[in-house]
C-alpha cells in the first residue's frame, strides 16, 4: 500500500528520461501493431502511441500540474529514442513490455503496481530465506534508504528500480548462501542469481555494481573452504551474467567514458569541488534533491529526518564490528564517495549535472546492510531507538508523498492539507489524492508497529523457552570443601 501510494501520487512520465522509458517499455518485446511500429526509414526511430510523446508537457515547470498532458490522443508518432539501439539492456523493459497497450494511463499504471509488488515480493522471499541473525540487515538497508527517492523509484517504470531491488538481495542472500546448508542454501543461490539477473537486465551499472555485491559477500564469508564451493561457484555465475549484460548494452560505456553532455575540461578547483561535494548526492537520494525531472523541491524536514535515520543506522550497525565487516563497510563507503566522483571527472561536470542520486542509492542500500550485519541487531532497534527511526520516516514518507501528489494536481504554487483540493489533474476511477496520501501514509506507519510486534514476540518466545529450561543440579560439596 505505501508503494501503490507513490505509484498514484504522479503522472505517466513523472521520472527522470521516462520519455525515452515509455517507448522502451512499449518496444520492449520488439514491434507489435499498434504498439511499437518500425517506420522502414533505416533508423532507430520507432513508431509509437501518439499520446505517450506529449506526456512530459509538465516537465521543469513546477508550478504547473499534468493537466497539460491529453491520454486520449490516438495514432501513432515517431520518436527517436526507444532503446532499439541497446543503450539500455533490454530484459526489464521486456518485462514492462507485457503491460503495454493503447491505454497509455492504464498500462503505466499497471507497470507501476507490478514493480511495487515485485519488490515486496522479492523483498519477503529473501527475509524467509535468510538465516534469522540476518534478516535486520535486509530490513534497516531497505527502511533506511528508502525515503523518499527509493519508495518513489520502486513504484515507478524507471529501470533504476530493479537496480535497487538488485544491490539490496544480492550480497546478502550470496554471504548467507555460505553460511547455511541444504535447501536453503539453493534458495539463497536462487535469489542471489535472480538478483542479479534483474539488477543487471536493467542498468549497466548495476551490473558493476553485482560484481560489487559478490565481492562483499566473499569478503564477510571470510577464508575460502571447500563447503562453500557451490555459493563461490554462484558467485562466479553472477560474475558472468554481469559481464554479459554490461557488454550487450551500450550505455556501459559511460562508465569508461562519462556521460554524454559535460563541458571541454574541468578546473582544478572544480575537480576538488566535486571531490567534497560529492555527500550532497547521498543526501540527495535522501531528500536533498528535487523528485521528478529534478523540479520537486521537497521541504527540508524530509531531508533532515531521512538522514538522520541514515547516518544513526550505519552508526548502531558499526557497534562490535568484526575486521571483515569493517573492511566490507570501508569499501562501500569508499564506493559510495569514489564512484561518483570518478563519474564526474570522467562526464567533465560538477555535482548537480548529469549524476544523479539514483544512480549512488545502490551503493548506499548495500553499504547500510553490511553494517547493519551485526550481532542482536534486532534487538539493538528495539523499543524507544525503532518507534524515534519509524516516527521520523513516516513524517519524512508523509511530507514527501503529500508535496509529490500536489505538485502534480496543482502545482507547487498551492499548498493545502487535502492535495487534491481545487485539482486540475488526477486519475480516472482512481481513489482521491487524499484517501492516496492518508492511506499510503498509515501504510508505511504500520511498517514499523508490524516490526515492533515482531521483535516484541520474538523477545517473549525467547524468554519462555529460558523460562523452560530445567535448573541445572546444585553442585554436592566435595569432602574437602
Amino acid at each position: 500500500m505505501a508503494l501503490a501510494a507513490w505509484a498514484f501520487s504522479s503522472p505517466v512520465a513523472a521520472t527522470p528520461d521516462e520519455d525515452f522509458h515509455l517507448a522502451s517499455s512499449w518496444c520492449g518485446l520488439g514491434e507489435r501493431a499498434g504498439l511499437c511500429e518500425d517506420p522502414q526509414d533505416g533508423t532507430m526511430g520507432r513508431l509509437i502511441p501518439s499520446a505517450i510523446p506529449p506526456a512530459t508537457c509538465y516537465a521543469f515547470h513546477p508550478e504547473e500540474s499534468a493537466a497539460c498532458w491529453d491520454p486520449t490522443q490516438t495514432g501513432m508518432t515517431r520518436v527517436d529514442r526507444a532503446n532499439a539501439d541497446g543503450l539500455y539492456p533490454k530484459a526489464f523493459y521486456a518485462t514492462m513490455s507485457v503491460f503495454a497497450s493503447p491505454n497509455v494511463a492504464a498500462s503505466v499504471m499497471a507497470m507501476r503496481l507490478f514493480n511495487g509488488a515485485f519488490a515486496v515480493g522479492l523483498l519477503t522471499a529473501a527475509f524467509w530465506a535468510l538465516p534469522r541473525r540476518m534478516r535486520p540487515a535486509l530490513i534497516i538497508s531497505v527502511a533506511a534508504t528508502s525515503v523518499p527517492l527509493g519508495v518513489f523509484v520502486l513504484a515507478s517504470i524507471n529501470p533504476s528500480s530493479w537496480a535497487i531491488l538488485s544491490a539490496a538481495t544480492v550480497w546478502v542472500t550470496l554471504y548467507a548462501a555460505t553460511q547455511v546448508d541444504g535447501r536453503r542454501r539453493w534458495l539463497l543461490i536462487g535469489l542471489a542469481v535472480l538478483g542479479a539477473f534483474i539488477g543487471a537486465g536493467a542498468r549497466a551499472d548495476s551490473a558493476i555494481y553485482a560484481v560489487f555485491a559478490v565481492m562483499l559477500a566473499l569478503i564477510l564469508a571470510g577464508r575460502p573452504r571447500l563447503s562453500n564451493l557451490i555459493p563461490f561457484s554462484a558467485g562466479a555465475a553472477i560474475l558472468v551474467i554481469a559481464v554479459a549484460f554490461y557488454l550487450g548494452a551500450s550505455q556501459g560505456g559511460a562508465v569508461v567514458s562519462g556521460l554524454a553532455g559535460g563541458s571541454a575540461s574541468l578546473s582544478k578547483a572544480q575537480i576538488v569541488s566535486n571531490l567534497f561535494e560529492v555527500p550532497s548526492l547521498w543526501v540527495g537520494a535522501l531528500g536533498g534533491w528535487a523528485l521528478g525531472w529534478i523540479d520537486t523541491n521537497l521541504p527540508s524536514v524530509v531531508e533532515v529526518l531521512a538522514t538522520a535515520v541514515f547516518a544513526g543506522a550505519l552508526f548502531v550497525g558499526l557497534r562490535r564490528a568484526t575486521l571483515t565487516r569493517g573492511i566490507a563497510v570501508a569499501l562501500g563507503l569508499a564506493s559510495m564517495w569514489l564512484v561518483p566522483f570518478i563519474l564526474l571527472y570522467q562526464s567533465r561536470t560538477v555535482v548537480g549535472d548529469l549524476v544523479q542520486p539514483r544512480y549512488i542509492l545502490p551503493l548506499m542500500v548495500m553499504t547500510l546492510g553490511v553494517a547493519s550485519l551485526r550481532p542482536g541487531a534486532a534487538r539493538a532497534w528495539s523499543g524507544p531507538r525503532l518507534w524515534l527511526a519509524g516516527l521520523a520516516l513516516t513524517i519524512a514518507y508523509a511530507v514527501a508523498l503529500h508535496t509529490n501528489i500536489q505538485r502534480y494536481t496543482t502545482g507547487v504554487d498551492r499548498l493545502t492539507f487535502d492535495p487534491g483540493s481545487g485539482a486540475e489533474w488526477w486519475w480516472a476511477l482512481a481513489p482521491s489524492p487524499l484517501a492516496v496520501w492518508i492511506a499510503g501514509s498509515l501504510a508505511f506507519a504500520g511498517v514499523f508497529v508490524l516490526l515492533q510486534f515482531a521483535i516484541l514476540r520474538r523477545e517473549a518466545a525467547r524468554t519462555s523457552r529460558r523460562a523452560s529450561r530445567p535448573a541445572a543440579p546444585a553442585m554436592m560439596p566435595t569432602a574437602g570443601a
